[in-house]
């Protein structure tokens, strides 16, 4: 009984440290240093699913990254998220039980070599979600009773309940940052219009007085055109600025990146993905391939973590003046308007979408799973030409 009040007390621990803490990330790992400690462990390097839930990503103090050496800052998600040592219940798994499990000769043999016969994978979750996990790594055989299993599995949901609150407060500004980024894009492109309208009227000014063979005004006019050009120059740069956030997040062509997410996607979890595509979908304007890719990743983290599908279809229909994307999957349904605050996802493909003067919406499939519709214009509003989507190397 007193040993289970030590564990309650060190969960407390554990709480106060990542409530407390200014910085999210010196916190986290000084709460998983705790749980360290109490185990006996010799390292417990923590990793964290990306964005995209394609990688885990390290977090941890200098002394464990440099044990472990920089191969392992980043690894496939693909080859650690999957049974046993992710299961429903999210409970704690010790390799000790599995050694002669597929799971276990199928890890690389440099992971096994540090994470060892005897280490634990304690779960990372909140809200339905895996977000990751710390692993235990012990010098000699360590048991998983009972009672560490439940202290581990509180711990786990602790640091789960964290990660998840940093990551919605970081979905806020994302979302906040999109809308200020709408705004100030819609008044660039009034802005230059504008601009390019007063080049234009200035330049009929300057015929007039080349004409009157006027010097004094003409000199006024290029000291006044250099004055145009330079605003103009400022605005676009600012447009450059997020086209090359675009950039990185489209590399080659859009119909490559769709079908490394599908085919990242149907590894990861295996749930089988059908790519389905009309037309040239390589046409597609830099500026709406990120935000169609941005949807994408949302739409299949939404299949994964709610629809309790068997199989999804991903549609691209372009035509020659619009794209659009399809998403269904043969799941349990969504009804957008049962989401809670909480949940920022559909407000931001929603956001995402109004970016690049397009729409998202939500039904109901034919299998009576949940169909996302992502659809856009190929040329903005008032635009008179439209960037590839092809992008080379940069000059």
């Amino acid at each position: 009984m007193g040993h289970g009040r030590s564990y309650l007390a060190e969960l407390v621990r554990i709480n106060d440290t990542l409530i407390w803490s200014q910085d999210r990330t010196d916190s986290f790992v000084a709460a998983v240093e705790i749980i360290r400690e109490i185990m006996g462990a010799r390292l417990a390097p923590t990793y964290l699913q990306d964005e995209a839930g394609n990688l885990l990503v390290l977090v941890t103090d200098d002394q464990t990254r440099d044990a472990l050496g920089p191969h392992f800052a980043t690894m496939p998600a693909h080859e650690h998220v999957r049974p046993p040592w992710i299961n429903p219940q999210e409970w704690p798994v010790s390799a000790a039980d599995h050694l002669g499990d597929p799971a276990w000769r199928l890890l690389p043999d440099d992971f096994k070599a540090w994470f060892g016969e005897s280490g634990v994978v304690v779960s990372i979750h909140a809200d339905g979600r895996h977000l990751g996990a710390v692993l235990l790594c012990f010098d000699g055989p360590w048991a998983l009773t009972t009672t560490r299993k439940e202290f581990l599995a509180a711990a786990g949901r602790i640091l789960g309940n964290a990660v998840y609150r940093w990551q919605v407060a970081g979905r806020e500004r994302e979302l906040g940052a999109l809308e200020e980024r709408r705004r100030l894009s819609d008044e660039l492109h009034v802005d230059l219009s504008q601009q390019l309208a007063a080049l234009g009227l200035h330049a009929g000014v300057m015929q007039l007085d080349a004409a009157a063979r006027d010097v004094d005004r003409l000199v006024a006019d290029v000291d006044h055109l250099e004055q145009l050009v330079s605003t103009a120059n400022r605005s676009l740069r600012h447009q450059m600025l997020g086209l090359r956030t675009d950039a990185e997040m489209v590399k080659g062509t859009f119909a490559a990146q769709v079908r490394c997410h599908l085919d990242n996607f149907e590894r990861q979890f295996g749930i089988p993905v059908t790519l389905e595509c009309t037309g040239d979908a390589d046409q597609v304007p830099l500026a709406v391939a990120a935000q169609l890719i941005r949807v994408l990743q949302e739409a299949l983290a939404n299949v994964h973590l709610h629809a309790h599908a068997a199989a999804v279809t991903v549609r691209l229909l372009p035509t020659s003046t619009r794209i659009r994307l399809e998403v269904e999957d043969d799941g349990n349904g969504f009804d957008p308007t049962s989401v809670p605050d909480s949940r920022l996802g559909v407000r931001i493909m929603s956001e995402r979408m109004q970016q690049v003067d397009g729409v998202v919406r939500f039904g109901r499939g034919a299998a009576g799973g949940t169909l996302v519709t992502a659809e856009a214009p190929l040329r903005r509003a008032g635009s008179s030409s439209a960037m590839p989507s092809r992008v080379g190397v940069a000059s």
